[in-house]
């Protein structure tokens, strides 16, 4: 099988979390490539036909080339690119936040966030903690691993509103149909 470029893969990874979250939820409405609220996210769900939890997802292609060596160094990258992320994602109105790590190679199969990680990506008050998803492009199809559950973040009206004028604007890239 011919190689993928990075772009390709990104966007087989967002397949890839959009089944993730499709199988995940109960019948939300998935979007790709989202401005949601001024910001891009890679994959928001609103769950139960769009009435229900706002999940957003943040893509992060950890393109390793040349760089490091070994897999605790790829480690140590990726976890720096979670937390240089986290403040945005932190930001964002939702329920639950996901931070997703790739690369084409497998040196990301066993990540593992450290509990310094942990606590820069659980919120101030301890309301919320972003998960972290982790593609592997190992098998024939790309699959979707927690490596870390997310905590859903304190609700508000404003989210709901957000969400109803998000999709009366956009077209669902996903949703069950009667």
């Amino acid at each position: 099988m011919p190689e993928l470029d990075t772009q390709q893969n990104l966007g087989r990874a967002k397949n890839a979390i959009q089944d993730y979250l499709i199988r995940k939820l109960l019948y939300p409405k998935v979007y790709l490539d989202a401005d949601w609220n001024g910001n891009h996210v890679d994959v928001l769900a609103i769950d139960r036909t769009g009435v229900g939890d706002v999940h957003s997802v943040r893509i992060l292609p950890v393109a390793f080339g040349d760089g490091p060596a070994n897999w605790q160094e790829h480690v140590t990258m990726a976890a720096m690119m979670i937390g240089e992320t986290s403040n945005k994602m932190m930001a964002l109105p939702g329920h639950f936040r996901y931070v997703a790590l790739f690369n084409e190679s497998s040196d990301l199969r066993r990540f593992e966030p450290t509990a310094a990680l942990t606590q820069r990506i659980t919120a101030s008050d301890g309301v919320g903690r972003l998960g972290i998803l982790v593609v592997d492009f190992a098998g024939e199809q790309p699959s979707v691993r927690t490596a870390l559950n997310p905590e859903r973040f304190r609700s508000s009206k404003d989210i709901f509103e957000i969400a109803d004028r998000y999709m009366s604007e956009h077209s669902a890239n996903w949703e069950m149909r009667e």
